[in-house]
Order: structure tokens, then C-alpha cells, then sequence
């Protein structure tokens, strides 16, 4: 947190060192300000308020083998799990993609550190990432981890369908969905159903946002539907599922939800609350 900016990156240091923390922020012109705030405004020795540490993106460290995956600036998580593995001696590839050697991060380190379980794919070269290639072999206890543009992520979903769940961890970027607008949205019910209460949501706020203006305690953190903290038990009604947490599969099994960002499909929802 800095001046007006608010931002979240993904640790990718060396997580034996206990005295610093690094992070790598992609300078983009047509962003929303904060990386070029970061770029050409923040100068070294100047003061940032920081929360956290915290993990949204965990690693399962008992798996039999593991496929990581990144798009572009996506390899700051991934260089960091990557590095653990390797620690931990388990085996792992790493297939990572962008426009360009000069335009990708951390290529000498991972060359340095996993040249042997490195692949890359350069866009200017024409060698393209293939998924559905790479993902063709999967085996019962692989796990796939992957985070990068919403292309790559949209497509690793879909494949994922025939796959055992849990199989699939994905890290987005950002939200695909602005903020409410009350014009495109209804008003409804959430019953709670251990706490024996009713709360009306208005078209112009979230559940969430209705659920902590009566004192009701839920976790959070990102409020955009992309960390899954504020993640709640559904036990009866049609969601509107606009998180980018869970899978399509599990959407489609209706009994979780995200209440900074989902809605109630119809008039009524009844949570485990």
C-alpha cells in the first residue's frame, strides 16, 4: 500500500531469507496506475505499508509430481513453487510462455536453477505453448499449478473437465468483473441458516457487503472473487457464479460460493451461516 495504490504481488525470493521480501511488478502503460506508480514514481528508501504476508495460491506438497505453468509475469508464483520442489526433491516441470526472451522474467534464474525441467515458449519465435499436448499424459497424483493471462488459464479449465478434481490450481491475475452496477443486477434473499436470519442484498451491494452490515463475520481479502477467503457453504439456491476461484465442476455442483462477487441467480439463496 502506497499513496492511492493498493496492490498484491506475488512473493518470489528466496524463502530462506527471513530479512527481505521481493516481488516483480510488470510495467504496464494501459494498466490501472499502480505499476507505473511503482516504476517511475517510488524511489528506493521510500516507505510502503505492507499486510501480510498471505497465501492464496498454496502449495500441495504431497503430490507424486507436478506440471507448473505460466503466462508472461504469471512465473512470479511459479518460480517460487518451483523452488520449493526442488527442495523438496520432488519431481516438476516448468512450461513457461511469453512474447519474447528480453520481455520474460527471471529466464537466467530458472535457467540457473531448473534448466533440466525448463521448457519455454517464445511468441516472436512462433513455438507455442501447447496444453492440451502438455497435460495429454497426466497421471492419477499429478498435480497441475498454473497462472498467467485469462486466455491461458480459460483454456487449462476447460481441458480440466475430464480430469480428477483437484487436479487444476490457477492464479489470476485480476478480476474479470467491474464493480456492481445496480441497473444490471436484482435485489434478494439470503437466509442464514444456522444463524436463523434473513438479509436482504440490494442490486447495488455484494453479500458480503449486506452480510457484514448486520455483524455477521466473514472473512476476506481480495473482494474481487480471486482469492477465495470469503468462500461460504451454499445449502439451497441458484448461484451466479463470477468468481475465478473455483473450477467449472465445481460450480456446477452449486453448494460453495464467493460472497464478494457471486449472486443469487433467482430470488433466494440459503447459506450454512
Amino acid at each position: 500500500i502506497v499513496g492511492d495504490y493498493n496492490r498484491k504481488y506475488s512473493l518470489c525470493g528466496n524463502m530462506c531469507d527471513q530479512h527481505h521480501y521481493e516481488i516483480a511488478i510488470l510495467k504496464e502503460d494501459d494498466g490501472r496506475g499502480g505499476s507505473n506508480f511503482f516504476h517511475h514514481t517510488l524511489k528506493s528508501g521510500d516507505m510502503v505499508q505492507i499486510v501480510g504476508p498471505k497465501n492464496h495460491f498454496r502449495l500441495d506438497e504431497s503430490a507424486d509430481h507436478y506440471i507448473l505453468i505460466a503466462g508472461g509475469i504469471g512465473i512470479t508464483p511459479i518460480i517460487a513453487m518451483a523452488d520449493r520442489l526442488k527442495e523438496l526433491n520432488k519431481k516438476y516441470t516448468i512450461h513457461y510462455t511469453g512474447r519474447s526472451l528480453s520481455k520474460m522474467a527471471f529466464v537466467e534464474r530458472l535457467k540457473r536453477d531448473h534448466n533440466v525441467n525448463l521448457a519455454l515458449y517464445l511468441k516472436d519465435e512462433d513455438l507455442r505453448m501447447k496444453l492440451d499436448q502438455i497435460t495429454d499424459s497426466l497421471q492419477v497424483g499429478q498435480q497441475i499449478y498454473a497462472c498467467g493471462p485469462d486466455s491461458l488459464l480459460n483454456e487449462l479449465d476447460e481441458l480440466s473437465t475430464s480430469w480428477l478434481e483437484g487436479t487444476l490450481h490457477c492464479e489470476h491475475f485480476n478480476a474479470v468483473t467491474s464493480k456492481l452496477n445496480p441497473d444490471n443486477e436484482h435485489a434478494f434473499e439470503v437466509e442464514l441458516m444456522d444463524s436463523g436470519i434473513t438479509v436482504n442484498v440490494n442490486a447495488d451491494e455484494t453479500i458480503l457487503d449486506a452480510l457484514l452490515a448486520v455483524g455477521i463475520d466473514v472473512p476476506y481479502d481480495c473482494k474481487e472473487g480471486i482469492c477465495g477467503t470469503c468462500e461460504v457453504d451454499v445449502f439451497e439456491g441458484k448461484i451466479d457464479h463470477r468468481d475465478q476461484v473455483l473450477t467449472n465442476t465445481e460450480k456446477q455442483k452449486a453448494n460453495r460460493m464467493m460472497t464478494c462477487c457471486s449472486r443469487a441467480s433467482e430470488n433466494k439463496l440459503k447459506l450454512t451461516l
